[in-house]
């Protein structure tokens, strides 16, 4: 029998919604409008360049882009020949590059070049000189003209199997070198399908992607392919600023949308100093890939006049999402629960016990779309999957509705003078604090401590850190608990995807005790 996830390729999605929907807008950016049949038929006109220039099944090929018509494009002809795309985001620099490409061994490249910042570009060329394996240097301009001037067309070729590899994505960690991870058609197509279902997306619905497509949260969650699958029109917002957002969702009547806590922040500023666009069609965004506190879910929906839909979810599989019709407490508080019926997961201690509920651990989660390895990475392969699982690096708590808490990684915990700390607990308590909208800690080396606990926060007010000591101790937090050290921010430090970069608050933390 025939399983769910393993029956359709993501260039069969495609074909589909182009039959049913060819006159629809499928995307749109603020260069060029498709429908759904200009759409199939630029990504089979695109299939036939890279199939003309040696690129076939099973090749890997680099894309360096930012958020575009021509990223969707490029995507959907790579996927049709059964080449695989190897997602890089555009902030990510030369030596993360070069590390995916000795991984990958790519046959091509395929970057923009803007006349402002050509640093995606150089990179490029460097890569061609480093990595003996590209053959051709593409360019999203060069590929636009070869469409204009007809020198593109389809070429018939061989198609991919839905238990094929569909392309390569990176993991989502904060830290190091980002591990590369192989999804398949068929179940990368049924993580879109059952997101996009529980999110109750249609061919009416039109998603803002403001964070760079090329993440999973952006690609597929539901993302660029579920707004594909059900007909909607997907809109490519280049820059992630509040300005650039509110215009978008104004201007396309925009109706859902995937933010990081950060960019959720960010609006949530903007839209208390400038309340002139219409936000009116904004049903929904989702918030994911760090903790979200209740203090900012709360005032996003306050400021955005939309439904907050807390998601859990990795790279390497599994997805998490709050219901769209939980309440206060669960919607502010969780992270939801799995989408699919097959999905497993479990809350362990360091010998790999479940542990009672409502108790911290480890995340570990296994299913039908969850990978049971990464692509060329043993070292890592050892240390994250086992007994069938993957180990996730998180630490939550299951609540008795079901759903799950992140409370922070594993790898994060505080150990000040002997007792361990989560980060998440102290930023809870922190933003108690009435002067304190956004907080984050880190621990730092201290010679007297082991690790101290370091708060960096975004506020109007300048505070003292025996000001924050005496209000946490009035609600009788422990003084194990209290930070030790307290900096005031302007912004915070991203990483590539827009999480707070913690490395880099270490190294501020670090730089002030010299």
């Amino acid at each position: 029998m025939e399983r769910e996830w393993e029956t359709e390729t993501l260039s069969d999605i495609l074909r589909r919604s182009a039959e049913s929907f060819g006159e629809r807008t499928a995307v749109v950016d603020r260069l060029m409008r498709l429908t759904y049949a200009e759409l199939w038929d630029a990504s089979r006109k695109v299939a036939g360049l890279f199939l003309a220039n040696g690129i076939s099944k099973g090749d890997r090929v680099i894309l360096q882009l930012p958020n575009s018509v021509m990223f969707e494009v490029i995507c959907f002809a790579l996927f049709d020949i059964g080449a695989l795309p190897v997602f890089v985001l555009p902030m990510h620099r030369e030596h993360v590059v070069a590390a995916l490409g000795r991984a990958a061994q790519p046959k091509a490249y395929v970057t923009t070049r803007d006349s402002v910042d050509e640093e995606s570009y150089r990179i490029g060329k460097a890569m061609v000189d480093r990595c003996g394996s590209i053959q051709k240097l593409y360019t999203d301009a060069e590929i636009r003209a070869a469409l204009a001037d007809g020198s593109a067309a389809p070429i018939d070729h061989a198609k991919p199997e839905p238990g094929d590899l569909a392309f390569l994505s990176l993991s989502g960690g904060t830290t190091g070198i980002p591990k590369l991870i192989g999804r398949t058609h068929g179940t990368y197509c049924y993580n879109a399908r059952i997101t996009a279902q529980h999110c109750r997306m249609d061919a009416d619905s039109i998603m803002l992607t403001a964070i760079p497509a090329a993440h999973n949260f952006a690609l597929g969650t539901p993302g660029m392919i579920g707004t594909v699958l059900c007909g909607g029109k997907n809109v490519m917002c280049e820059y992630a600023s509040p300005m650039d957002i509110f215009d978008w969702i104004e201007r396309e009547k925009v109706t859902i949308t995937s933010f990081v806590p950060a960019v959720s922040s960010l609006c949530v500023r903007y839209r208390d100093i400038d309340e002139s666009s219409d936000l009116g069609s904004l049903r929904y965004f989702l918030v994911g890939g760090a903790i979200y506190s209740p203090v900012q879910a709360r005032e996003a929906e306050r400021a955005l006049g939309a439904q907050v839909i807390q998601v859990y979810g990795m790279a390497e599989g599994m997805t998490f999402l709050t219901d769209l019709d939980a309440p206060e407490d669960i919607r502010y508080f969780a992270q939801g629960r799995p989408r699919s019926p097959e999905d497993v997961f479990r809350i362990v201690d360091e010998n790999f016990n479940d542990v009672a509920d409502g108790e911290e651990g480890e995340v570990v989660v296994r299913g039908p779309y969850t990978i049971q390895r990464y692509y060329s990475d043993v070292p890592a392969n050892r240390e994250s999957f086992r007994d069938g699982f993957y180990c996730t690096g998180d630490k939550g708590l299951k609540l008795p509705s079901g759903d799950i808490r992140i409370t922070g990684r594993v790898k994060e915990q505080i150990n000040r003078a002997g007792e361990k700390i989560m980060p998440s607990e102290v930023e809870a308590w922190l933003l108690s604090v009435p002067s304190i909208k956004e907080c984050a800690v880190v621990g730092v080396n201290d010679e007297i401590l082991g690790t101290a606990i370091c708060a960096f926060y975004i506020g109007e007010e300048e505070l003292s850190l025996q000001e924050v000591v005496s209000l946490l101790r009035d609600q009788h937090i422990e003084d194990c608990c209290i930070p030790d050290r307290l900096k005031r921010l302007e912004s915070w430090p991203l990483t590539a995807v827009g999480k707070i970069d913690k490395n880099r608050l270490k190294e501020l933390a670090s730089n002030d005790r010299r």
